[in-house]
């Protein structure tokens, strides 16, 4: 008897260290009890949209692989940022969503998988650029975005083609700010965020880094080209718009706040706006942004998503495979259907731009005209040092080339700091 409770109390003990060892593997992505490849799919917990799209196509990709594909769901900037720690750990999933300007600096840190640029070969540059670092590749493209401008169809019967048509909406007595006399709202945009202000930037002749934004040593935030461009700006802050545009952090909702209440004829703002829009049954209309008083085109930064693998995955090859998968011309367009979100890939929006959808129309307008955000680490440091230049120069505090040279000078100190000078 005591034998056989020995042998049973074996047994049991065997039992639960096999059902440890399975726990402890569960972390795994690409384990799996069928013999079958487990592809980890991460996709943003905040917009049921994304989920919603992996499990209506991933069907046909585990057919065609003989793979599992598994969903979880999580932010997509806390997945992002808990790469560098999951990864390792082996709890990282093997494919996710990254904006494009997360997909440089993740890629340069080795949290990325390098991708063929073969895998690329359906974009033009600027597509390809998106996902670049020096001669490496780290994701395959899947939307565009760009500011857009927004304007009031029962204000403004026609879309402000320049901006000299804005600066006459700007005399407009309806949209006079009666709290201070003199001041208009009848054309805001929130150049207080560098994000809103870059295509004022670019349109005159400014730029972020030089060698097509990869040299962080030559930056062009304050040469004639960019003062020229916070020099009309200030003429907005000081001259037409209300003091509470010079508030960096509540901007942003008073520009909102006009255009829902009827208050400002035309906005500037990105196309995430429009459900905010809709929801309060404003009349809206958009379209590309002016033409500047010089004569040139309003260059927001080219935005948007990619997808990209984790360099940890133990599935490379079926990592890859997913990433062309997703973005081919068939799966573009059902996530656009499914999301509202505008595909890079040029047979997709082809469709796009035969439909109705004239928000997305105009944006695809926009990014022809858009330029890629820089992808280098470095980037992180201009928002944060151009915030202030621009409210320094609006609130008088300094000239704007004063405000510039002095946001350059600490860019170059920061940059040479945390970066080695790289």
């Amino acid at each position: 008897m005591r034998r056989l409770r020995k042998a049973i109390s074996a047994l049991v003990v065997f039992g639960l260290v096999m059902t440890l060892a399975a726990c402890g593997s569960s972390g795994n992505s690409s384990g799996s009890t069928t013999g079958k490849q487990v592809l980890t799919v991460s996709v943003d917990s905040s917009n049921a949209a994304y989920a919603n799209f992996v499990n209506s196509v991933k069907g046909a990709f585990e057919k065609a692989n003989n793979a599992t594909v598994k969903v979880v769901k999580k932010p997509m900037f806390d997945q992002l940022t808990a790469l560098t720690l999951d990864g390792p750990a082996g709890k990282a999933p093997d494919v996710m969503l990254a904006p494009y300007d997360r997909v440089g600096a993740l890629g340069q840190q080795g949290q990325l998988l390098e991708v063929d640029k073969s895998m690329l070969n359906f974009l033009n540059q600027k597509g390809q650029q998106q996902v670049k670092v020096g001669k490496k590749y780290y994701g395959v493209p899947l939307t565009v975005e760009a500011l857009v401008l927004f304007y009031n169809k029962d204000l403004v019967k026609k879309a402000p083609a320049t901006f000299k048509d804005l600066e006459a909406l700007a005399k407009d007595k309806r949209f006079a700010f009666n709290t201070e006399p003199g001041k208009n709202t009848g054309f805001l945009v929130k150049w207080t965020d560098f994000y809103y202000a870059f295509g004022l930037y670019a349109g005159y002749g400014g730029y972020v880094f030089g060698n097509n934004n990869t040299n962080s040593k030559d930056i062009g935030l304050n040469n004639a080209g960019s003062i020229s461009a916070v020099t009309y700006a200030t003429h907005w802050f000081k001259d037409i718009w209300p003091k509470g545009m010079q508030d960096v952090k509540a901007s942003g909702n008073f520009v909102t706040n006009e255009f829902v209440k009827d208050k400002a004829g035309a906005v500037i703002d990105g196309p995430w706006q429009a459900a905010v829009y809709k929801q309060s049954k404003i009349n809206y209309g958009v379209a590309k942004i002016p033409t500047l008083p010089n004569g040139k085109e309003y260059a927001p930064f080219a935005g948007g998503k990619a997808w990209v693998a984790s360099a940890y995955t133990k599935n490379p090859g079926l990592a890859k495979k997913w990433l062309s998968y997703v973005t081919n011309a068939a799966n573009s367009y059902k996530f656009y259907q499914d999301s509202n979100e505008i595909p890079i890939n040029p047979q997709a929006q082809a469709r796009v731009e035969n439909s109705n959808d004239l928000l997305a129309k105009a944006v695809i307008k926009q990014y022809d005209s858009s330029i890629p955000m820089p992808s280098i680490p470095e980037m992180a440091e201009v928002w944060t040092t151009m915030e202030p230049a621009m409210f320094n120069a609006a609130s008088g505090k300094k000239t704007p080339k004063q405000t510039l040279d002095d946001a350059v000078s600490t860019l170059h100190q920061t940059i040479a700091q945390k970066y080695n000078g790289k």
